[in-house]
């Protein structure tokens, strides 16, 4: 009986840090989420500004735009991931409802979704960058070959985010 009680008790232990550890993975994907889009704004700025002397530097952003995004719905998908996994496999044997499964509960309980509010709202950084650079790019300048070139690139990057953005939605 003794040993039995010393097994559970290790395995306690063992949830206990995964528990943790996983946890401490969210919080580590959700800086590194933000991180980005800080750096998104802080070279969306850069390349805005060189745009307004040179335009055609502005419409290399949006292509770099789609790669910040890609890594940010990498850290997106990775925290529902992780959530999902202590909610439907951590949690279960806790005594009273821990974090993951309340959180899910409330939020289907007022139809409010946090997940859509910050996926519109980073993506929404992603998209007016974006937009920013073509119009700083594209409209004020004479066009040639190069600058219809980028500005097609630049549209379906934009249709590349918007793609990202529905992904997540989900």
């Amino acid at each position: 009986m003794q040993k039995i009680e010393q097994q559970n008790l290790v395995l306690s232990a063992g949830v206990e840090f995964e528990y943790k550890s996983l946890r401490d993975e969210i919080l580590t994907r959700i800086r590194l989420r933000q991180q980005l889009i800080w750096y998104t704004l802080t070279v969306s700025g850069v390349f805005l500004g060189f745009g307004l002397t040179n335009p055609q530097v502005s419409l290399i952003y949006p292509v770099f735009a789609l790669f910040l995004a890609f890594g940010w719905a990498q850290n997106d998908y990775r925290i529902r991931n992780v959530a999902t996994y202590i909610r439907e496999h951590l949690e279960i044997g806790f005594q009273t409802p821990g974090w993951e499964t309340q959180i899910r509960y409330k939020s289907k309980k007022s139809g409010l979704n946090s997940w859509r509010f910050v996926v519109l709202s980073h993506g929404g950084t992603f998209l007016v960058t974006q937009l920013m650079a073509i119009v700083v790019g594209f409209f004020p300048s004479d066009k040639g070959g190069l600058e219809w070139s980028l500005f097609i690139i630049d549209l379906a990057a934009m249709f590349g985010v918007l793609w990202i953005l529905k992904k997540s939605l989900k």
